[in-house]
């Protein structure tokens, strides 16, 4: 084989590009599982089923059971230990802290150590407070019995502790008393007697309680009343302070605003008027043509045309004529001379209608200085802006006390308020200690229900671990399988060796000949599934002119590779190709053996004599035989490349296919020379054999140079015959028609027509 050819064989396969085509498939989950239970599936059911029933039993045997028995005790919200100024029903976190207090001491050194004292004793504490109908001795014999073994009151203590839980929920006035024990007997005689001694130590005097819950109100209401008069007293002072007639703070205020708005728009105005006569000087100067400065305060105010037509209304009128006049006049000018009569009699009717005006502006002007205008001068305007400033500032401080005395008088009408609510309070409470003094009576802390025996168990693992353990006996037989397919990958379908992109291209399976003689339907599968195998590597190599080489070889000895040669081989002659099959495994020597040619000259004298000389054998149509050999002194260790490649180009130039049987490619000294020398290479490998060297075995050939043409599963099982080898079948009507019995055919559809 030319290096061109190698190379284009290279470029045919690559394992890389094969790894990462089939990347995805390799990490399918289903795949794996499928990969490692190939043939164990039968043994992990039996073994699931044998462990199921014996870990379910286990489960359920040791698995913990546990009893409980719950009493409640209640805190009554409404009873205080103290009474204090803010109310016993408004400190909800210090009721919260007093009945956490109480649900820690029911699990006090204390309280356990009297409870341990009263079951040793035998007698019940005095004052027993347990639910109506329920014998304390009967709850104190069971303990004893659960004492018996336990003689140090250390212990005893400890063991009332580790199953005892006190709890308030979130939000109530009730502590949860809960006892867990193994024993169904015992949980609710320790609640009970643990109740009894907390009762016994941490209960109320009643009636001295509730009289001094009524003395403490009736002092604070006292108290209560000689503040509400300090306050009342406080205000009528600060409105009398405040200089007004009544200690209505809100109408004061409202008048001292309404004086500085009148004040502040006032100012405005007179601003305004300052800020004419400014414009007005501003504006004389400019037309007198001298500096501009400050305005003097003798300044004047020039009322305006509006103001002065107001004192006087015909100026309106008499401006208009005068304007008319002067028009006539100054057309009269242009019409007629200097000397003429009209010209002259126009002249005289404008001055007298000009000092009519002139009298007219005259007057109004008089009139203004006698009414408005008369002491609006610019220093008289400044000094009334001064007085109306300090009018302001007066009225703003006054706002200023009355509004800080209303800060002030706020806070003590809310303490009033609150002194009078505090009264009706604290009344309240007082009558209601008087209706409920019964119910008072019998103290702030009570039992409402003891415990009692429950029908139930609190906690039964037995039948959820008897499923777990069910569960888990497949589980575990699932697991030991999955690891034992992973330590130890064996081939027994064709899917594994599919997906399995490290073992490369799939040729065919091979199934197990064994008892191929005696039925002829094996033997005709077993020949289609070898004669696919052969179209697939027709189909892949090219037609060079010249025969082929063709390695067969497997990762270990015993995969049947010979096998597979040999069928191959048959395969070929029986399509017609010259075949021959040439042994050059020399420790195995299978394929000589299989022929009854072991003891025949072979392939150690060819390659020792350097020319074939009769060693080829016929056996059979179109195929040949060339053994491994007589020739002790040559093994392959004395095999030199160039040499067996100058044989198998005598080979190829004599026969259409040369099928090589070597050693396994890994383990055997023979296997490179041959690879590097062959043309293409099948890998062979047996059901049931570890495919952990396949990946070696396809690199050590590929690198070697040889066109590695795909893996072979011999010794498959008939599933994978049926389906990778399958027989097509002709039809009964087509069978009838070639054995010469009249028939109908039944035409296409397409075709048209009737049956002939």
């Amino acid at each position: 084989m030319s290096s061109v050819d190698r190379n284009n064989a290279l470029e045919i396969y690559r394992p890389e590009a094969a790894n990462d085509a089939a990347a995805a498939a390799a990490v399918n989950p289903i795949h794996i599982v499928q990969d490692r239970l190939q043939n164990r599936w039968k043994w992990m059911i039996l073994v699931g089923v044998l462990l199921a029933p014996l870990l379910a039993f286990a489960g359920y045997m040791f698995a913990p059971v546990t009893w409980a028995s719950v009493g409640y005790v209640q805190a009554v919200s409404v009873l205080k230990p103290l009474v204090t100024e803010t109310m016993e029903t408004e400190r909800l976190d210090d009721f919260a802290a007093f009945i956490a207090t109480r649900a820690t001491l029911i699990r006090s050194d204390r309280v356990l150590e009297s409870a341990v004292r009263t079951i040793r004793s035998g007698r019940p504490v005095a004052d027993a407070s347990i639910v109506a109908g329920r014998d304390p001795r009967a709850d104190i014999a069971v303990m004893q019995g659960a004492f018996a073994e336990i003689t140090d009151d250390a212990e005893a203590v400890a063991y009332l502790r580790d199953g005892l839980t006190a709890v308030v929920p979130r939000g109530s006035s009730f502590i949860e008393v809960r006892y867990v024990s193994k024993n169904p007997e015992v949980p609710a005689a320790a609640v009970n007697l643990v109740l009894d001694s907390f009762m016994d130590i941490y209960g109320p005097n009643a009636e001295s309680e509730h009289e001094e819950q009524k003395s403490k109100i009736r002092t604070l209401a006292s108290q209560e009343r000689l503040r509400l008069e300090k306050l009342e007293e406080d205000r009528m002072a600060m409105a009398r302070d405040a200089g007004l007639l009544s200690p209505d703070f809100t109408a004061a205020t409202e008048t001292r605003q309404e004086k500085l708005r009148l004040v502040e728009s006032k100012m405005d105005a007179v601003t305004a008027e300052m800020k004419k006569l400014e414009r007005q000087h501003r504006q004389k100067a400019a037309a007198q043509g001298i500096a501009i400065g400050e305005t003097p305060d003798m300044t004047m105010l020039e009322p305006t045309s509006v103001e002065l037509e107001q004192f006087e209304p015909r100026l309106a009128d008499i401006r208009r004529q005068v304007e008319d006049q002067r028009v006539l006049l100054e057309l009269a000018n242009r019409t007629y001379k200097a000397e003429h009569p009209a010209l002259q009699r126009i002249t005289v009717e404008l001055a007298g209608k000009e000092g009519v005006l002139n009298a007219a502006r005259e007057n109004a002007m008089q009139h203004w200085r006698d009414g408005f205008g008369g002491n609006r001068s610019y220093g008289a305007l400044k000094a009334e802006l001064a007085e109306l400033s300090l009018e302001r500032t007066a009225h703003m401080e006054s706002l200023g006390r009355l509004n800080e005395m209303g800060v002030r008088l706020l806070k003590v009408d809310r303490d009033i308020a609150s002194s009078q609510g505090e009264l009706s309070r604290l009344g309240e409470r007082l009558r209601e200690l008087d209706r409920e003094a019964e119910s008072i009576r019998k103290g702030r802390i009570q039992i409402v229900e003891g415990a009692s025996r429950r029908g139930s168990p609190e906690s039964d693992k037995r039948l959820p671990l008897a499923v777990v353990g069910g569960i888990g006996g497949f589980v575990c037989s699932f697991a030991a399988f999955f690891v034992l397919g992973s330590l130890d990958p064996r081939a027994f379908r064709v899917s594994q060796l599919q997906k399995d992109a490290k073992a490369g291209r799939w040729l065919g399976v091979v199934p197990d000949m064994t008892d191929i003689a005696s039925d002829p339907g094996a033997r005709e599968l077993a020949t289609n599934c070898v004669h696919r195998i052969r179209n697939k590597i027709e189909s892949r190599r090219e037609d060079t002119g010249t025969g082929y080489a063709m390695m067969v070889t497997s990762a270990f000895q015993g995969d049947g590779k010979t096998t597979v040669a040999v069928a191959l081989a048959l395969s070929y002659a029986e399509s017609g190709h010259r075949t021959i099959l040439v042994d050059c495994d020399f420790i195995g020597r299978a394929l000589s053996h299989q022929f009854h040619h072991l003891h025949s000259p072979g392939i150690c004298d060819v390659l020792r004599r350097g020319a074939i000389d009769g060693e080829i054998v016929e056996v059979g149509d179109r195929l040949s035989l060339l053994p491994v050999g007589m020739d002790r002194t040559f093994s392959a260790s004395n095999l030199q490349i160039a040499s067996l490649r100058r044989l198998l180009r005598t080979l190829r130039d004599r026969f259409d296919v040369v099928i090589v049987d070597s050693g396994p490619v890994t383990a055997s000294v023979e296997a490179i020379p041959v690879a590097s020398s062959c043309d293409g290479a099948v890998l062979a490998i047996r059901r049931g054999r570890s495919r952990s060297r396949l990946p070696e075995s396809v690199r050590e050939l590929t690198e070697a140079g040889v066109d590695y043409l795909g893996l072979v599963l011999n010794y498959a099982d008939a599933d994978d015959c049926r389906r990778y080898g399958s027989i097509s079948k002709m039809s009964a009507e087509v069978a009838g028609a070639l054995s010469g019995q009249p028939a109908s055919v039944t035409r296409h559809p397409l075709l048209g027509g009737k049956r002939d």
